[in-house]
């Protein structure tokens, strides 16, 4: 999918125009800023750390982490959304291309909410590869499938999604890019409470560098 996609329609008018799950998309502080302290206490985070939001869209995940003292950055592909992102959080945006180095160096955490499902089978490897050299550690969540679809039948509504694998799939896509240690489950605890109907339908993963050491779920 070009990024061209991820435009007003996309984020604003998603749900009229078929092109996503998304109605005026929006700060929601009273729903991001808890989910921003559950990431902290699942992968234990701490003011040490840094983040990166990858697939930031309006940086909201990137803005809830730094109002709880987290240097956190966002990166994403399309213009359209970090264009209307919050003026304290504009800085610690960029725009990236695809599958293109990141531009700092070496992160703490890189989480990964809801976005892998939108990268082609055959960029997700090489992706995975990039996160893998910049990010010590990686949380991802994803909607999972039999490789044919979605679980949850809502999720085939956004035409940018690719991905319809199961959760045994990206825990060894993980392993394969080289993180040791790669935790997986269908557990989300508090995370996307609305979509747990079905309990194959969304999977957490994940992957720690260091040897003997696993943080996280």
């Amino acid at each position: 999918m070009k990024k061209e996609y991820f435009d007003e329609d996309y984020f604003e008018r998603g749900a009229e125009t078929g092109k996503s799950l998304y109605s005026h998309y929006r700060w929601m502080p009273e729903l991001t800023i808890p989910m921003c302290h559950h990431l902290i206490n699942t992968c234990d985070i701490t003011e040490d750390d840094t983040v990166l939001d990858f697939g930031c869209a309006k940086g909201y995940v990137t803005y809830g982490f730094r109002l709880l003292g987290i240097e956190a950055y966002g990166v994403d592909i399309s213009e359209y959304p970090i264009s209307k992102a919050p003026k304290e959080v504009e800085q610690y945006l960029t725009l990236i291309k695809p599958q293109e180095k990141l531009p700092k160096k070496e992160y703490s955490w890189g989480i990964c909410k809801d976005i892998l499902e939108h990268i082609p089978y055959d960029g997700i490897k090489k992706q995975l590869q990039i996160l893998y050299e910049h990010c010590e550690n990686i949380f991802i969540i994803v909607p999972l499938g039999d490789g044919e679809r979605y679980y949850i039948d809502s999720y085939e509504h956004d035409k940018s999604h690719y991905i319809r694998e199961d959760l045994v799939w990206w825990h060894e896509m993980l392993q394969e890019v080289g993180y040791s240690n790669v935790k997986s489950t269908y557990d989300l605890g508090p995370f996307k409470k609305n979509w747990n109907f079905e309990k194959r339908g969304n999977g957490m993963i994940i992957g720690n560098k260091v040897e003997g050491i696993m943080k996280g779920i």
